[in-house]
């Protein structure tokens, strides 16, 4: 599914677990935990503003914010938030709760945020860890009772209309169900623990999601797996086949289709939970994890987050850390983390390292130490080894295919209506790398260029994995997709890496370049597409079949598509066919403009000038149909027409499904010039509504960015005339003074 690029699943943003608010347990129930500062024992910390806005600078786009189910529902059944009346400390932990979370959503940044219950059993093994469990207790309810997940459901849908009043329905905030789950036996048996089975987790989940959606929260859901959400495990520990029952068409759990899947990968560490000895892991271990829960996503429509994520790094300021492992290697597992986050970064929605502080709450310690692996010491310098290891991969690369010079990558691209003349895209005779298009010899060898940029804040890797598609078909002012277009193969690959606003240039040989004759109208003028992908999309990024296809290229910062017809500059000659043609399964009201570009590309007022247009077969009875565009069309005879006003063009074209339609173009300018275009743009109209939906250009000599590279303007290079002439003014006046005072 294609999601808009500020929604939470519609890229990939990376970032971290910020920590401290998750309580070990609450040591006083009656008066609620107790913030930094406060009587001692206090059992969390406050963060200052410069923690915060570090993340900001450090390219922290996702911070999975925890905290503990108890310090907000301070009953089950209770109210969210729990209030001063049930105990000073709950009401001060919503504030500082919602002090870190308007913090991280606050002026200025562009932050998202994961809020998720990490639960605490303390009687859970020794020393008491994560688990299923409110109040070191199962919060199911027994038989007889007729809901036995209504106190799950009932904190969620009460804690997502707390929230959502907190943030102003803020759609940057996420929810992640619960931290965690697992089966007792998946906790190795651990004396104490409870845990959950894997039926009841799912159904809990759904539980959560009707209940979020019920109070009209539409915030994005993560739904972790089982085994302590591992990743590694997911597949064969039954979350896999658990989680498709969530997106069954026949009992979908979220009607509003913006769930997720959440994993955590430790599978880099040197030293696992339970794991007597130090191992060195594989560079690849990350990558090979998380692979098999990537596919799966891909094959079912899902995204993913790395809800955590941690490798050991060797030493890190701490006394005791794990003494095989070292930063080289770590590197090296980061390196091929990294170029598998952005080959997959159609499934992959970001990650979050485990984790981050406030100073003196958290440190650096490794998995031979406590766990932590935290990113900063304080509030000041320095930064751990942690952060200097990550530092680089926070921000993503976006590699784009330009519609036209001022796309800068957004989606949609607002800067332009017109989706058919991407710059990026253009052909050669022969592999001269030469910049701009020439005409080509049908049936031949040629060239197709496809220039790729990459408009994110991180540094495309070697090896990113991404492809280029590319695409020809007749050109029509109604074309589709996939039908009539045809792939030029095989793909090209993006060989990389490309700095953030760097660019690289693909290389398409066309080895039989389709031939004018026998392509229907019989002239020059074709289409190219191209789709910047991956081998493993199985629908290009989404980019949907049917529709208007202009509309999807425009939405779509990946595609570009390129449609000139190029002929030599006469004072008169026929251009080519514009082929006018309806893909829908409906009829159509179309409208056919005209734009005439000068040699500089720019539009021009074409007084004077004329624009001849001849309906070949049963276009001519289509073009005589509508009586009341006589006005704008003067009939010459012999079947040819004069368009009286070219921006209002042919202003009615009734055509029905799959109907395709020739016209024969002739512009006869007012004056000889180097260059011109003539743009026909096809409309569709719809009641009161017009709506751009393709077209084509038919270019004649030497025009700007079609046949001659644009040139370089400088900007302010009137200055040195102008301190020149001040200069001059200022020389006059001063000899004028001299004569007078003589």
């Amino acid at each position: 599914m294609k999601y808009p690029p500020t929604h939470f699943l519609g890229a990939q943003r990376n970032g971290l677990n910020h920590v401290g608010m998750n309580l070990g347990a609450i040591k006083n129930r009656a008066l609620g935990p107790v913030r930094e500062g406060g009587p001692p024992p206090t059992e969390y910390p406050l963060y200052s503003p410069a923690l915060l806005d570090w993340y900001q600078q450090k390219n922290v786009k996702s911070v999975r914010l925890m905290f503990t189910w108890e310090a907000v529902q301070r009953t089950l059944g209770g109210p969210v938030p729990a209030t001063a009346a049930d105990g000073p400390g709950y009401a001060d932990y919503w504030l500082d709760l919602k002090s870190v979370l308007t913090g991280l959503l606050g002026p200025g940044k562009d932050i998202y945020v994961i809020l998720c219950p990490w639960q605490h059993n303390r009687n859970s093994g020794a020393k008491g860890d994560t688990d299923i469990v409110y109040d070191d207790a199962t919060f199911k309810l027994p038989p007889p009772a007729p809901d036995p997940w209504a106190h799950f459901k009932d904190f969620w849908g009460k804690f997502a209309t707390a929230i959502n009043g907190v943030t102003g329905n803020d759609q940057r905030v996420a929810f992640d169900l619960i931290n965690e789950p697992h089966t007792h036996a998946q906790s190795g048996d651990k004396p104490g623990d409870i845990g959950i089975s894997l039926v009841d987790w799912f159904a809990c989940a759904r539980a959560a999601i009707t209940a979020i959606r019920l109070t009209g929260a539409k915030n994005t859901i993560f739904v972790p797996g089982m085994g302590y959400a591992g990743a590694s495990s997911f597949i064969h520990n039954g979350s896999s086949a658990e989680w498709k029952k969530l997106i069954d068409p026949l009992n979908l759990a979220d009607p509003l289709k913006n769930i997720a899947v959440t994993v955590h990968c430790y599978d880099g560490v040197t030293k696992l939970s339970g794991q007597q000895q130090e191992v060195k892991k594989p560079e690849t271990a990350l990558p090979v994890a998380c692979e098999a829960v990537v596919d799966w996503a891909r094959t079912n429509g899902v995204k993913v987050n790395i809800g955590e994520i941690a490798i050991d790094a060797g030493p890190n300021g701490k006394q005791n850390f794990c003494s095989v492992s070292d930063l080289i290697h770590a590197k090296k597992q980061w390196e091929h983390w990294n170029e598998f986050c952005v080959a997959n970064n159609d499934v992959i929605v970001g990650w979050n390292w485990w984790a981050n502080g406030a100073p003196a709450w958290w440190d650096q310690a490794d998995s031979c130490g406590g766990n932590h692996w935290g990113l900063r010491v304080n509030d000041g310098n320095p930064q751990t080894i942690y952060m200097d290891l990550i530092e680089s991969t926070l921000p993503v690369p976006n590699l784009d295919i330009r519609d036209n010079v001022a796309d800068a990558g957004s989606e949609p691209n607002n800067t332009t209506s017109v989706g058919w003349q991407s710059p990026d895209v253009w052909v050669r005779q022969t592999d001269d790398k030469g910049l701009v298009g020439q005409d080509l010899l049908g049936g031949g060898l040629s060239f197709v260029y496809v220039k790729v940029t990459n408009n994110g804040k991180g540094p495309y890797p070697e090896g990113g994995g991404q492809i280029v598609r590319l695409y020809w078909a007749k050109a029509e002012t109604g074309l589709n997709w996939p039908t009539p277009w045809n792939e030029i193969i095989p793909p090209r690959p993006i060989i990389g890496p490309i700095l953030p606003g760097k660019s690289e240039t693909v290389t398409f040989p066309w080895p039989n370049t389709p031939n004018p004759v026998g392509n229907a109208p019989n002239d020059g003028h074709f289409c190219l597409l191209a789709f910047l992908t991956r081998a493993t999309s199985l629908d290009l990024e989404g980019f949907p079949a049917g529709g208007d296809l202009n509309d999807s290229v425009l939405g779509f910062s990946n595609v570009a598509w390129r449609n000139i017809h190029i002929v030599r500059t006469a004072p008169q000659m026929k251009m080519g066919n514009m082929v006018v043609s309806n893909h829908r399964d409906r009829d159509m009201l179309a409208q056919i403009a005209f734009e005439i570009l000068d040699a500089e590309a720019r539009p021009i007022d074409p007084a004077g000038a004329r624009l001849l247009i001849t309906p070949k077969g049963a276009a001519l009875e289509k073009l005589r149909e509508h009586q009341d565009d006589r006005p704008f069309m003067e009939d010459l005879g012999d079947g040819t027409f004069r368009a009286l006003d070219i921006a209002t063009g042919i202003p009615h074209l009734d055509l029905g499904p799959g109907e395709v339609l020739p016209f024969e173009l002739e512009y006869v300018p007012d004056q000889e010039a180097k260059g011109y275009a003539v743009r026909a743009s096809q409309f569709s109209l719809e009641g009161a509504s017009r709506k751009e939906i393709g077209g084509q250009t038919f270019v004649a000599g030497e025009v700007e960015g079609f046949t001659r590279r644009p040139e370089r303007r400088r900007r302010g290079s009137w200055w040195p005339w102008v301190a020149v002439s001040v200069l001059l003014l200022l020389l006059i006046a001063l000899l004028v003074k001299g004569r007078k005072k003589k």
